[in-house]
């Protein structure tokens, strides 16, 4: 987990891009979107002609219109990401560049994040609203020919996305995907949980199979995900944070610590994934002790923000001294005060972590953007 200031490159990107070579980009870009979005809808036809020939099919359940589309377009979403991403990091001198200039491995990283990231995205959403359309139309069955072309709709939809988001990618949009998965899929596996007092217990009982099998594998993977996901938003993030500490540098100030946010949000990444591989039912020690070290890991950072960013607005480390202290707090009213349970502890945890990367995120990309119109930066 080396620094990653070698690979520092896009400020001056930023400001040299013309705005003729920008709007052909973008062009470009959602004319590529509309051809990838076309070849997923023929594909679709493929399989709705395969999987509905013949039979009268309902919207939502077992063997559904829903349950195909939320698989085929999972496929769709997530492929068409990769497709995405792989053209936009082709020029090395391009936004997304730096990627394909670091150790393959990272690479590798960000391509799966990115891939089950939007195709979960895609699942959950297809999913839900096909579920929400047959409680609206209860009983309602069709032909092969109606749920084709349901397939084909959100195939077409879910691919002209996954491609623009991921020809996009940067930290800003990544990070609100992110938010937006794990507060869809912890919501979802908290209505699927067959045991509705299932929050007697703590958070993770939706993770152990206690409240049913549907909101086990909802939760659990909903957290590797983000576990997952979150070391690729620790890529993108310290890529923004060495090209603000290589123009520090040059201007003879103190330069960002990046290594210290990369390794601490990807120490995050792998104590997420190992809490939901390890459920508290497999090993209470174990997934208690990797709470406890995002936690910890989580608290350095928020204590050590003066010294790995220098030069940030004074709001910048306030609110992160604020939110280490509502940290603070909130494990009082757990313990010694007993005023809640488990599970609000650590949803109060998962909302302060997630707050203080949008805040940090946006701080970040402000503090670029000023430098750049600023004229500091050529």
């Amino acid at each position: 987990m080396g620094s990653v200031d070698h690979l520092t490159p896009t400020l001056e990107h930023r400001a040299a891009s013309e705005p003729d070579g920008a709007r052909k980009s973008a062009a470009r870009t959602a004319s590529r979107a509309i051809w990838v979005s076309i070849s997923f809808t023929v594909a679709a036809i493929v399989v709705g002609f395969i999987a509905f020939s013949g039979r009268l099919t309902p919207l939502a359940g077992g063997y559904s219109v829903g349950t195909v589309a939320g698989v085929t377009t999972g496929i769709a979403a997530g492929t068409s990401a990769l497709i995405g991403l792989i053209i936009a990091t082709e020029s090395p001198r391009g936004a997304l560049g730096w990627m394909r200039r670091r150790f393959w491995g990272w690479w590798l990283i960000d391509l799966i994040g990115i891939f089950i990231l939007h195709a979960a995205i895609a699942t959950m959403a297809v999913l839900s609203v096909f579920r929400l359309f047959q409680q609206a139309f209860q009983g309602l069955i069709v032909d092969a020919i109606a749920a084709t072309i349901m397939l084909c709709l959100v195939c077409a939809a879910t691919a002209y996305f996954g491609f623009s988001s991921a020809s996009r990618a940067s930290s800003s949009s990544i990070s609100t995907l992110l938010a937006l998965f794990m507060a869809a899929g912890v919501l979802a596996s908290m209505l699927l949980a067959e045991n509705p007092y299932w929050w007697h217990q703590f958070f993770s009982e939706l993770g152990t199979g206690q409240a049913g099998v549907l909101s086990f594998w909802t939760f659990n993977t909903t957290i590797t995900v983000s576990g997952i996901v979150l070391t690729t938003l620790a890529n993108f993030i310290s890529q923004d944070l060495s090209a603000w500490a290589a123009h520090r540098h040059r201007q003879g100030k103190r330069r960002a610590l990046v290594p210290v946010l990369r390794s601490g949000m990807i120490v995050m990444g792998i104590c997420l994934i190992g809490l939901s591989w390890i459920t508290i039912h497999i090993s209470d020690p174990i997934h208690t002790g990797f709470v406890q070290v995002l936690a910890v890991t989580f608290g350095i950072m928020l204590l050590s923000v003066p010294i790995w960013l220098p030069g940030a607005p004074a709001a910048m480390y306030v609110i992160s001294y604020l939110m280490l202290g509502v940290g603070i707090f909130a494990v009082a009213l757990w313990d010694p005060l007993g005023y809640y349970n488990l599970t609000a502890l650590e949803l109060a945890f998962a909302g302060i972590i997630f707050a203080w990367l949008v805040v940090l995120i946006r701080t970040l990309d402000a503090m670029i953007s000023d430098a750049t119109a600023s004229g500091s930066i050529r």
